[in-house]
Protein backbone atom coordinates (compact mmCIF):
# COMPACT_ATOMS: atom_id res chain seq x y z
CA UNK A 1 0.00 0.00 0.00
CA UNK A 2 1.55 3.35 -0.99
CA UNK A 3 1.93 6.37 1.28
CA UNK A 4 -0.96 8.29 -0.25
CA UNK A 5 -3.32 5.36 0.11
CA UNK A 6 -2.29 4.76 3.73
CA UNK A 7 -2.76 8.43 4.56
CA UNK A 8 -6.13 8.62 2.79
CA UNK A 9 -7.49 5.45 4.35
CA UNK A 10 -6.23 6.65 7.71
CA UNK A 11 -8.53 9.65 7.40
CA UNK A 12 -11.54 7.38 7.08
CA UNK A 13 -10.55 5.19 10.01
CA UNK A 14 -10.85 8.34 12.11
CA UNK A 15 -14.27 9.16 10.69
CA UNK A 16 -16.10 6.92 13.11
CA UNK A 17 -14.37 8.62 16.03
CA UNK A 18 -15.31 12.05 14.70
CA UNK A 19 -18.88 10.97 14.00
CA UNK A 20 -19.31 9.50 17.48
CA UNK A 21 -19.07 12.92 19.03
CA UNK A 22 -21.22 14.63 16.40
CA UNK A 23 -24.58 16.17 17.13
CA UNK A 24 -27.67 14.07 16.47
CA UNK A 25 -28.46 14.06 12.74
CA UNK A 26 -31.61 15.45 11.17
CA UNK A 27 -34.46 13.07 10.39
CA UNK A 28 -33.18 10.39 8.03
CA UNK A 29 -34.88 8.95 4.97
CA UNK A 30 -33.71 5.82 3.14
CA UNK A 31 -34.78 7.38 -0.20
CA UNK A 32 -36.44 4.05 -0.98
CA UNK A 33 -33.15 2.16 -0.83
CA UNK A 34 -33.22 -1.41 0.45
CA UNK A 35 -29.60 -2.27 -0.40
CA UNK A 36 -26.27 -0.47 0.09
CA UNK A 37 -25.43 2.20 -2.46
CA UNK A 38 -22.47 1.38 -4.70
CA UNK A 39 -20.61 4.59 -5.52
CA UNK A 40 -18.38 3.95 -8.53
CA UNK A 41 -15.14 5.93 -8.76
CA UNK A 42 -13.24 6.06 -12.05
CA UNK A 43 -9.87 6.37 -10.32
CA UNK A 44 -7.83 4.14 -8.03
CA UNK A 45 -7.91 4.23 -4.24
CA UNK A 46 -5.99 7.04 -2.60
CA UNK A 47 -6.54 9.77 -5.22
CA UNK A 48 -8.45 13.00 -4.82
CA UNK A 49 -11.76 11.83 -6.29
CA UNK A 50 -11.59 8.59 -4.30
CA UNK A 51 -10.91 10.59 -1.16
CA UNK A 52 -13.96 12.79 -1.76
CA UNK A 53 -16.08 9.67 -2.32
CA UNK A 54 -14.89 7.94 0.84
CA UNK A 55 -15.45 11.02 2.97
CA UNK A 56 -19.01 11.26 1.64
CA UNK A 57 -19.52 7.54 2.30
CA UNK A 58 -18.35 7.99 5.90
CA UNK A 59 -20.99 10.63 6.64
CA UNK A 60 -24.04 10.00 4.46
CA UNK A 61 -25.48 6.79 6.03
CA UNK A 62 -26.80 8.81 8.99
CA UNK A 63 -28.97 10.71 6.53
CA UNK A 64 -30.11 7.62 4.62
CA UNK A 65 -31.65 5.83 7.60
CA UNK A 66 -28.42 3.88 8.05
CA UNK A 67 -28.10 2.71 4.44
CA UNK A 68 -24.38 2.20 3.73
CA UNK A 69 -22.51 3.66 0.77
CA UNK A 70 -19.76 1.38 -0.55
CA UNK A 71 -16.97 2.74 -2.76
CA UNK A 72 -16.10 0.66 -5.82
CA UNK A 73 -13.00 1.70 -7.77
CA UNK A 74 -13.04 1.10 -11.53
CA UNK A 75 -9.96 3.11 -12.61
CA UNK A 76 -8.74 3.93 -16.09
CA UNK A 77 -9.75 5.55 -19.35
CA UNK A 78 -10.42 9.07 -18.04
CA UNK A 79 -13.39 7.71 -16.01
CA UNK A 80 -15.11 6.55 -19.22
CA UNK A 81 -15.30 2.81 -18.33
CA UNK A 82 -16.78 3.73 -14.95
CA UNK A 83 -19.31 6.02 -16.64
CA UNK A 84 -20.29 3.30 -19.10
CA UNK A 85 -20.82 0.90 -16.19
CA UNK A 86 -23.11 3.37 -14.43
CA UNK A 87 -24.95 4.24 -17.64
CA UNK A 88 -25.90 0.57 -18.04
CA UNK A 89 -27.02 0.17 -14.41
CA UNK A 90 -30.65 -0.04 -13.34
CA UNK A 91 -31.91 3.44 -12.37
CA UNK A 92 -32.91 2.29 -8.89
CA UNK A 93 -30.36 4.39 -6.99
CA UNK A 94 -28.22 1.42 -5.97
CA UNK A 95 -25.46 2.17 -8.51
CA UNK A 96 -24.22 5.76 -8.59
CA UNK A 97 -20.93 7.44 -9.48
CA UNK A 98 -18.71 10.07 -7.90
CA UNK A 99 -17.35 11.95 -10.91
CA UNK A 100 -14.61 14.55 -11.22
CA UNK A 101 -16.61 16.41 -13.82
CA UNK A 102 -13.74 18.39 -15.32
CA UNK A 103 -12.16 15.29 -16.80
CA UNK A 104 -15.41 13.31 -16.96
CA UNK A 105 -17.35 15.86 -18.95
CA UNK A 106 -14.39 16.88 -21.08
CA UNK A 107 -13.62 13.27 -22.04
CA UNK A 108 -17.11 12.89 -23.51
CA UNK A 109 -16.75 16.16 -25.41
CA UNK A 110 -13.29 15.47 -26.84
CA UNK A 111 -13.89 12.01 -28.24
CA UNK A 112 -16.81 9.83 -29.31
CA UNK A 113 -17.02 7.55 -26.30
CA UNK A 114 -20.45 6.03 -26.87
CA UNK A 115 -21.86 8.14 -24.07
CA UNK A 116 -23.34 11.61 -23.79
CA UNK A 117 -23.12 12.98 -20.28
CA UNK A 118 -26.23 15.13 -20.48
CA UNK A 119 -28.31 12.40 -22.15
CA UNK A 120 -27.10 9.35 -20.25
CA UNK A 121 -26.62 10.62 -16.69
CA UNK A 122 -28.40 12.66 -14.09
CA UNK A 123 -26.55 14.76 -11.52
CA UNK A 124 -27.74 14.38 -7.95
CA UNK A 125 -25.54 16.92 -6.18
CA UNK A 126 -22.18 18.62 -6.32
CA UNK A 127 -20.28 18.39 -3.03
CA UNK A 128 -16.73 19.43 -3.89
CA UNK A 129 -14.55 21.17 -6.46
CA UNK A 130 -10.98 21.33 -7.69
CA UNK A 131 -9.75 24.46 -9.45
CA UNK A 132 -6.83 25.06 -11.80
CA UNK A 133 -4.26 27.79 -11.14
CA UNK A 134 -1.61 29.27 -13.44
CA UNK A 135 1.75 28.65 -11.77
CA UNK A 136 5.34 29.91 -12.20
CA UNK A 137 8.53 29.32 -10.23
CA UNK A 138 9.23 31.47 -7.20
CA UNK A 139 11.92 34.09 -7.70
CA UNK A 140 10.76 35.37 -11.10
CA UNK A 141 9.29 38.79 -11.80
CA UNK A 142 6.00 37.20 -12.86
CA UNK A 143 3.56 37.79 -10.00
CA UNK A 144 0.21 38.34 -11.74
CA UNK A 145 -1.62 36.97 -14.76
CA UNK A 146 -0.88 40.21 -16.63
CA UNK A 147 2.81 39.77 -15.80
CA UNK A 148 2.66 36.32 -17.39
CA UNK A 149 1.02 37.71 -20.53
CA UNK A 150 3.64 40.47 -20.74
CA UNK A 151 6.46 37.95 -20.23
CA UNK A 152 5.18 35.75 -23.06
CA UNK A 153 4.93 38.76 -25.39
CA UNK A 154 8.43 39.99 -24.44
CA UNK A 155 9.92 36.56 -25.06
CA UNK A 156 8.19 36.39 -28.42
CA UNK A 157 9.61 39.78 -29.42
CA UNK A 158 13.05 38.45 -28.45
CA UNK A 159 12.53 35.45 -30.72
CA UNK A 160 11.94 32.99 -27.88
CA UNK A 161 9.02 30.60 -27.44
CA UNK A 162 7.61 30.18 -23.93
CA UNK A 163 7.03 26.55 -22.94
CA UNK A 164 4.32 25.33 -20.59
CA UNK A 165 3.48 21.92 -19.15
CA UNK A 166 0.22 20.02 -18.64
CA UNK A 167 -0.77 16.42 -17.80
CA UNK A 168 -1.79 15.44 -21.33
CA UNK A 169 -3.52 16.92 -24.37
CA UNK A 170 -7.25 16.99 -23.78
CA UNK A 171 -6.84 17.27 -20.01
CA UNK A 172 -8.66 19.97 -18.04
CA UNK A 173 -5.36 21.84 -17.60
CA UNK A 174 -4.59 21.70 -21.31
CA UNK A 175 -7.98 23.02 -22.36
CA UNK A 176 -8.06 25.69 -19.65
CA UNK A 177 -4.62 27.11 -20.38
CA UNK A 178 -5.18 26.90 -24.15
CA UNK A 179 -8.36 28.95 -23.78
CA UNK A 180 -6.55 31.52 -21.60
CA UNK A 181 -3.73 31.88 -24.12
CA UNK A 182 -6.09 32.06 -27.07
CA UNK A 183 -8.33 34.69 -25.50
CA UNK A 184 -5.31 36.86 -24.81
CA UNK A 185 -3.87 36.47 -28.32
CA UNK A 186 -0.70 34.68 -27.25
CA UNK A 187 -1.34 31.01 -28.01
CA UNK A 188 0.98 31.01 -31.02
CA UNK A 189 3.77 32.48 -28.88
CA UNK A 190 3.92 29.37 -26.69
CA UNK A 191 4.64 25.65 -26.93
CA UNK A 192 2.79 23.15 -24.78
CA UNK A 193 4.68 20.17 -23.34
CA UNK A 194 2.48 17.23 -22.30
CA UNK A 195 3.30 14.81 -19.47
CA UNK A 196 1.61 11.82 -17.92
CA UNK A 197 -0.02 13.16 -14.78
CA UNK A 198 0.47 16.07 -12.44
CA UNK A 199 3.84 15.08 -10.96
CA UNK A 200 5.68 15.23 -14.28
CA UNK A 201 3.90 18.46 -15.13
CA UNK A 202 5.03 20.07 -11.88
CA UNK A 203 8.58 18.65 -11.99
CA UNK A 204 9.10 20.13 -15.46
CA UNK A 205 8.32 23.55 -14.04
CA UNK A 206 10.48 23.06 -10.94
CA UNK A 207 13.46 21.96 -13.07
CA UNK A 208 13.15 24.90 -15.46
CA UNK A 209 12.23 22.74 -18.44
CA UNK A 210 9.13 24.90 -18.88
CA UNK A 211 8.26 28.46 -17.90
CA UNK A 212 4.79 28.01 -16.46
CA UNK A 213 2.14 25.41 -15.85
CA UNK A 214 -1.35 24.79 -14.55
CA UNK A 215 -1.84 22.97 -11.28
CA UNK A 216 -4.67 21.95 -9.00
CA UNK A 217 -4.95 24.94 -6.68
CA UNK A 218 -5.42 22.73 -3.63
CA UNK A 219 -1.97 21.13 -4.17
CA UNK A 220 -0.05 24.42 -4.04
CA UNK A 221 0.39 24.92 -0.26
CA UNK A 222 2.84 21.99 -0.25
CA UNK A 223 5.04 23.81 -2.81
CA UNK A 224 4.69 27.42 -1.61
CA UNK A 225 8.48 27.83 -1.25
CA UNK A 226 9.06 26.77 -4.85
CA UNK A 227 6.00 27.80 -6.84
CA UNK A 228 3.86 30.92 -7.15
CA UNK A 229 0.28 30.99 -8.44
CA UNK A 230 -0.55 34.04 -10.56
CA UNK A 231 -4.29 33.35 -10.71
CA UNK A 232 -7.07 30.79 -10.50
CA UNK A 233 -9.01 29.87 -13.66
CA UNK A 234 -12.33 30.34 -11.91
CA UNK A 235 -15.00 32.96 -11.30
CA UNK A 236 -14.64 32.54 -7.53
CA UNK A 237 -11.61 32.06 -5.29
CA UNK A 238 -10.73 28.53 -4.28
CA UNK A 239 -12.03 27.79 -0.75
CA UNK A 240 -8.77 26.06 0.23
CA UNK A 241 -6.27 28.61 -1.14
CA UNK A 242 -8.37 31.75 -0.97
CA UNK A 243 -5.34 34.03 -1.06
CA UNK A 244 -4.89 33.40 -4.81
CA UNK A 245 -6.88 35.93 -6.88
CA UNK A 246 -8.97 34.72 -9.78
CA UNK A 247 -8.37 35.80 -13.35
CA UNK A 248 -11.83 37.34 -13.24
CA UNK A 249 -10.69 39.62 -10.40
CA UNK A 250 -7.65 40.57 -12.45
CA UNK A 251 -9.86 41.42 -15.43
CA UNK A 252 -8.01 38.91 -17.62
CA UNK A 253 -9.96 37.07 -20.37
CA UNK A 254 -10.21 33.34 -19.63
CA UNK A 255 -12.57 30.35 -19.60
CA UNK A 256 -13.55 28.98 -16.15
CA UNK A 257 -11.85 25.63 -15.66
CA UNK A 258 -13.22 24.06 -12.52
CA UNK A 259 -13.81 20.37 -11.90
CA UNK A 260 -16.95 19.91 -9.81
CA UNK A 261 -17.08 16.70 -7.76
CA UNK A 262 -20.54 15.34 -8.45
CA UNK A 263 -22.63 12.41 -7.27
CA UNK A 264 -24.58 11.22 -10.31
CA UNK A 265 -26.53 8.24 -11.60
CA UNK A 266 -28.09 6.84 -14.75
CA UNK A 267 -30.55 9.04 -16.61
CA UNK A 268 -33.65 7.14 -15.49
CA UNK A 269 -33.43 8.03 -11.80
CA UNK A 270 -36.78 9.19 -10.44
CA UNK A 271 -37.35 12.80 -9.40
CA UNK A 272 -38.26 11.62 -5.90
CA UNK A 273 -35.01 9.71 -5.46
CA UNK A 274 -32.86 12.54 -6.81
CA UNK A 275 -34.51 15.09 -4.50
CA UNK A 276 -34.14 12.82 -1.48
CA UNK A 277 -30.52 11.83 -2.19
CA UNK A 278 -29.54 15.42 -2.94
CA UNK A 279 -30.90 16.44 0.45
CA UNK A 280 -28.90 13.64 2.10
CA UNK A 281 -25.72 14.86 0.41
CA UNK A 282 -26.38 18.39 1.63
CA UNK A 283 -26.86 17.15 5.19
CA UNK A 284 -23.72 15.02 4.94
CA UNK A 285 -21.61 18.04 3.93
CA UNK A 286 -22.65 19.68 7.21
CA UNK A 287 -21.73 16.61 9.28
CA UNK A 288 -18.84 17.13 11.71
CA UNK A 289 -17.04 14.04 10.33
CA UNK A 290 -17.33 15.31 6.76
CA UNK A 291 -16.09 18.79 7.65
CA UNK A 292 -13.19 17.44 9.70
CA UNK A 293 -12.06 14.99 7.04
CA UNK A 294 -12.28 17.37 4.07
CA UNK A 295 -10.36 19.98 6.04
CA UNK A 296 -7.64 17.46 6.89
CA UNK A 297 -7.49 16.30 3.27
CA UNK A 298 -7.31 19.90 1.98
CA UNK A 299 -10.45 19.43 -0.11
CA UNK A 300 -12.90 22.21 -0.91
CA UNK A 301 -16.58 21.71 -0.10
CA UNK A 302 -19.10 23.26 -2.49
CA UNK A 303 -22.72 22.06 -2.49
CA UNK A 304 -25.19 22.43 -5.35
CA UNK A 305 -28.45 20.55 -5.63
CA UNK A 306 -29.45 18.54 -8.71
CA UNK A 307 -30.89 21.41 -10.73
CA UNK A 308 -28.08 23.79 -9.81
CA UNK A 309 -25.47 21.15 -10.65
CA UNK A 310 -27.02 20.49 -14.05
CA UNK A 311 -27.13 24.20 -14.89
CA UNK A 312 -23.54 24.70 -13.76
CA UNK A 313 -22.25 21.72 -15.74
CA UNK A 314 -24.07 22.95 -18.83
CA UNK A 315 -22.51 26.39 -18.42
CA UNK A 316 -19.05 24.80 -18.20
CA UNK A 317 -19.70 22.67 -21.29
CA UNK A 318 -20.86 25.73 -23.22
CA UNK A 319 -17.80 27.72 -22.14
CA UNK A 320 -15.39 24.90 -23.03
CA UNK A 321 -17.00 24.01 -26.37
CA UNK A 322 -15.02 26.33 -28.71
CA UNK A 323 -11.62 25.37 -27.29
CA UNK A 324 -12.57 21.69 -27.02
CA UNK A 325 -13.52 21.73 -30.72
CA UNK A 326 -10.07 23.04 -31.63
CA UNK A 327 -8.29 20.55 -29.37
CA UNK A 328 -10.44 17.75 -30.74
CA UNK A 329 -9.46 18.69 -34.29
CA UNK A 330 -5.76 18.77 -33.35
CA UNK A 331 -5.98 15.34 -31.72
CA UNK A 332 -7.47 13.94 -34.92
CA UNK A 333 -4.54 15.15 -37.03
Amino acid sequence: MNTITRRTLGLFMGAALVATGAAAPAAADSCGLTRPVKAIVGYGAGGGTDSYARILASAIPEFLDGTPMVIVNRPGGAQVPAMKFVKAADPDGVTLQVVAMGGGLMSTMLRDQGISWFDDFRPIAQFGVTNQALVVRQGTDVRTAQDLIDFIKAQNEAGETVRWSHPGRGSVSHVGVTAFLEKNGILDMTQDVPFQGGAGTRNALLSGEVDFSASGAHTLPAFSDELHAVGVLSDERDPIVDDIPTLKEQDIPFVPTSSPIVLAGPAGLSDEFVTCMSAAVEQATGHEAFKALTKKAQQAVVYRDADESLAYLQSLADAWAPTVAEVRASLAE
